[in-house]
């Protein structure tokens, strides 16, 4: 059983599809492994890919929260124009991932978080509570900001911070949000996208630490799914 449908469009949505049903095939097995762990702090998008792929097959609840340590460009299953001559002379690795979306480029410092849960009703919903929670945090720590959900994204003082996305798979339903953590617009040549126009902002430029908001995040969201009567679970 195959994490991709086919998928009408652009090249790079067929290759994200033909390369992402490979990897998720030969790395199933490792995946297992961490069958019994609700939480997996990665700093490996590699490695994490087999990871949401097996938990949204097994309908399992687990949030995944991954670092880069390099630059790549994510590819959701949507796909979006990849500029792949750009990505080899500045040595950024392109990964399919099986999740919606289009493509986001990602440097050291980011943050992404990714949480798959069974598609049930009364379930746990991720981004409903956590984008707020995002808000919050920043309000207490940022003077004098004004930050607010528009659409997809979380904007502090008008620049965008963070995107989001949430797919329906085989039961499962996969929510994600990606935070700029440092990168701002780094490396957005590598795709062609609506943001290589848009106003942006990163953590560091707020003077929010990464780690922390990582760690409080990890700790509201169990919080929160223990008095949804969602306990974290395998």
């Amino acid at each position: 059983m195959k994490i991709f449908d086919k998928v009408k469009g652009a090249k790079t949505a067929m290759r994200c599809l033909r390369e992402g049903n490979e990897l998720l095939e030969a790395q199933d097995t490792e995946a297992k492994d961490f069958d019994g762990q609700w939480l997996i702090e990665s700093k490996d998008l590699k490695w994490s890919f087999p990871m949401v792929a097996r938990a949204i097959r097994h309908k399992q609840t687990k949030l995944i929260v991954y670092e880069p340590q390099k630059s790549e460009v994510f590819t959701g299953i949507q796909g979006d124009y990849i500029d792949r001559a750009y990505c080899a002379k500045n040595k950024i690795e392109v990964v399919p991932f099986p999740t919606q979306g289009g493509a986001a480029v990602m440097n050291k410092g980011d943050l992404m978080f990714i949480f798959i849960r069974p598609n049930k009703k009364g379930a746990f919903h991720f981004l409903e509570f956590v984008m707020p929670k995002i808000i919050e945090y920043i309000t207490e720590h940022v003077k004098d900001s004004k930050a607010a959900i528009s659409g997809n994204d979380i904007e502090v003082n008008g620049k965008k911070l963070s995107g989001s996305s949430i797919s329906y798979k085989m039961g499962s339903v996969s929510e994600g949000i990606f935070i700029s953590g440092a990168s701002g617009k780094k490396n957005l040549d590598a795709i062609g996208h609506k943001n290589k126009k848009r106003e942006v902002t990163s953590l560091k430029e707020l003077g929010i630490d990464t780690q922390e908001l990582k760690n409080w995040l990890i700790a509201a969201v169990e919080k929160g799914m223990r008095n949804d009567s969602q306990p974290p679970s395998a």
